[in-house]
């Protein structure tokens, strides 16, 4: 009868797991008061209908409420949302653990990780594009509705809302703005209310727009001249943005087909040319650690670089 054998490597790779899973369960432990605080805190801002939750960008929990409350039709928590990713970052560095050193399963189960976020950055930028440019025809409808009801910015945006039925995005973001104002006369209320319709769209003229709504929700004053101005610099930043629009579509439509063409090449090289089978590409690919490095800093470079492209080239209607 035979002893059996051990893999050293294995072994050590299940030890490193261990370690950092001892650790993690240390930190909960440490950490146990301050969690349930945090826990017991989400659950009376949820409890509590009054409590509009926060706006502020520079919090790390309002900006993710904003963040999922823009990108997602029926958005998670923040805290259920952290919980994916650390449940995420786990379950890669243990998978990535059995062939890489613990240093660099830790920067891919990272990197990972980071995609949800990423991808919903993404997303935010491509709901604000969308909305930004039904900026013109929002402003154009709700000034005239503006005067036709005499100045009333509640009936205006009501109005608008029913007329403009073909801008989905500012629509939703009007209507949720229009809810706030008639439940409550609250001052902070309607300021968060007009944060988030700003947040929303994410461009000057959309915080000026929403600075006049609650200034005129508040006071009661005439912005009629203050809507018309901005709807001249939307027009005009219409007339750049189509002109820049035909300047980079060459460019953006090469990015995006160069690298899976440039992968997809080279299998078709290495089984062609080369005489390797499909079975060692993928072997030498997906089960050593160094093609496995590789492919994973290829996509996730691939990942970054349609970030890029969506933030430089995809820009929003905005003056």
């Amino acid at each position: 009868m035979t002893g059996l054998t051990f893999d050293p490597y294995v072994v050590i790779s299940i030890a490193s797991a261990a370690i950092y899973l001892t650790l993690l369960a240390g930190i909960l432990v440490l950490l146990r008061s301050d969690i349930a605080r945090l826990i017991a805190a989400l659950r009376r801002r949820r409890l509590d209908p009054t409590r509009r939750p926060s706006q502020d960008p520079t919090a790390i929990g309002g900006h993710l409420n904003g963040l999922l409350s823009a990108t997602m039709k029926k958005p998670i928590t923040p805290m259920n949302f952290l919980i994916l990713l650390i449940g995420m970052f786990f379950i890669v560095f243990t998978a990535s653990a059995t062939n890489l050193t613990p240093f660099v399963s830790f920067a891919i189960a990272l990197a990972f990780a980071s995609l949800p976020y990423l991808f919903l950055r993404v997303r935010l930028e491509r709901v604000r594009r969308l909305g930004s440019y039904e900026g013109e025809n929002l402003v154009s409808t709700l000034l005239t509705q503006y005067w036709i009801a005499g100045g009333n910015i509640e009936d205006a945006i009501e109005k608008t809302i029913e007329k403009a039925a073909n801008i989905p995005v500012t629509r939703r973001l009007m209507l949720a703005l229009l809810i706030e104002l008639r439940s409550t006369g609250n001052r902070e209320r309607i300021t968060a209310a007009a944060n988030a319709f700003s947040y929303g769209i994410g461009t000057n003229w959309g915080r000026m727009l929403a600075y006049n709504i609650r200034a005129a929700a508040l006071t009661g004053r005439d912005i009629s001249l203050a809507i018309e101005d901005i709807l001249s610099q939307l027009r005009e930043a219409r007339a750049l943005a189509e002109e820049r629009k035909r300047i980079n579509g060459e460019s953006v439509r090469l990015v995006v087909f160069l690298i899976p063409l440039t992968y997809i090449g080279s299998f078709f090289i290495s089984v062609t040319l080369l005489g390797m089978s499909p079975a060692r590409f993928a072997r030498n690919q997906f089960a050593t650690a160094e093609g496995f490095g590789f492919f994973v800093a290829a996509a996730f470079l691939f990942f970054m670089n349609l970030v890029l492209i969506e933030v430089i080239t995809n820009r929003k209607l905005d003056f």
